[in-house]
């Protein structure tokens, strides 16, 4: 488990009291959750203390794997269509290729969802794969998440963040922010960020700021109108969340700062980025019922 500590007792907008935690924990049991409690307890109280917590060998590698087919299979045809547009792909030279052709004129005769591939971005029909509802579908994903939420009765907001980083990406992600500055729809959540490949420092992941969970910001949009500007962490320790090997999940609350780390490796990073929240919060914008595996659309 994790040993940093913050001043910030703020998990989610709210803290769980230890008898609401027992009762929840007793439910669980009840309905034979059984193997992860005690772990699931523990993971809760660093996460109250941090505003994160990597939790070990959660998923299984079946798990693991369907997701990583689902964007091997969209990748993989993009690859050569790039190579006709004169990328180097596989090469070093790759993402300096893709970032030359993107800023120059030709660029809007690509392909909408081919450009999308090239920023690292995967298409909608691609995230909204029904393959991906594997991840939700895990008891060991549910259990954490009700202890963590306070509600067995949860949902997902859709479509899923699905993201991947080209090996040499040294841009790899928006600068550092907090969740809640991108989806103001939702009253209260938590995120999961799943890596589909093994992370060490070379190929990177995210990097939190243990007690910025208690900053109040409210940023302005980058001239690109993609990014919100960063945050001014200076009097924050980062730390970096490796390594994480396969079927570790990072949970981390709406308020913590992070950013991506960059992928220095011979590999593609591919992730998995979820926000879940249950039905004592709300949503303005599409979700997933994971009770009766349906998507919820907002009304108007």
């Amino acid at each position: 488990m994790n040993t940093l500590t913050s001043g910030s007792e703020r998990t989610l907008g709210r803290t769980l009291s230890l008898h609401r935690r027992k009762i929840i924990v007793e439910l669980l049991q009840s309905i034979n959750y059984g193997v992860v409690l005690c772990e699931g307890v523990l993971v809760l109280e660093d996460f109250e203390k941090n505003g994160f917590e990597i939790v070990r060998n959660l998923l299984g590698p079946e798990i693991i794997n369907q997701a990583k087919t689902v964007f091997e299979e969209a990748l993989a045809p993009t690859l050569d269509q790039m190579t006709i547009l004169g990328i180097r792909v596989g090469t070093e030279n790759m993402v300096a290729d893709i970032n030359q052709l993107l800023s120059s004129p030709e660029a809007k005769e690509i392909d909408r969802d081919l450009r999308m591939i090239m920023t690292g971005q995967f298409p909608l029909n691609v995230r909204m794969d029904r393959r991906l509802w594997v991840v939700p579908q895990s008891p060991e994903l549910q259990k954490a998440l009700t202890l963590l939420l306070g509600s067995p009765n949860l949902r997902m907001h859709s479509p899923p963040m699905a993201r991947f980083v080209y090996p040499g990406n040294s841009n790899a992600g928006v600068p550092a922010h907090q969740d809640v500055a991108y989806n103001k729809h939702l009253s209260n959540f938590i995120t999961c960020w799943i890596p589909l490949v093994d992370i060490d420092f070379e190929c990177g992941g995210v990097t939190v700021y243990p007690g910025s969970d208690g900053l109040q910001r409210d940023p302005e949009l980058l001239g690109h109108g993609v990014w919100y500007e960063g945050i001014d962490l200076a009097d924050f320790e980062p730390f970096d969340c490796e390594p994480m090997a396969l079927g570790d999940v990072l949970f981390f609350n709406r308020h913590l700062a992070h950013k991506s780390m960059a992928n220095k490796s011979n590999k593609i990073r591919y992730s998995l980025d979820l926000r879940f929240f249950s039905d004592m919060d709300t949503s303005t914008k599409h979700y997933l019922d994971m009770r009766t595996w349906e998507i919820f659309e907002p009304n108007g």
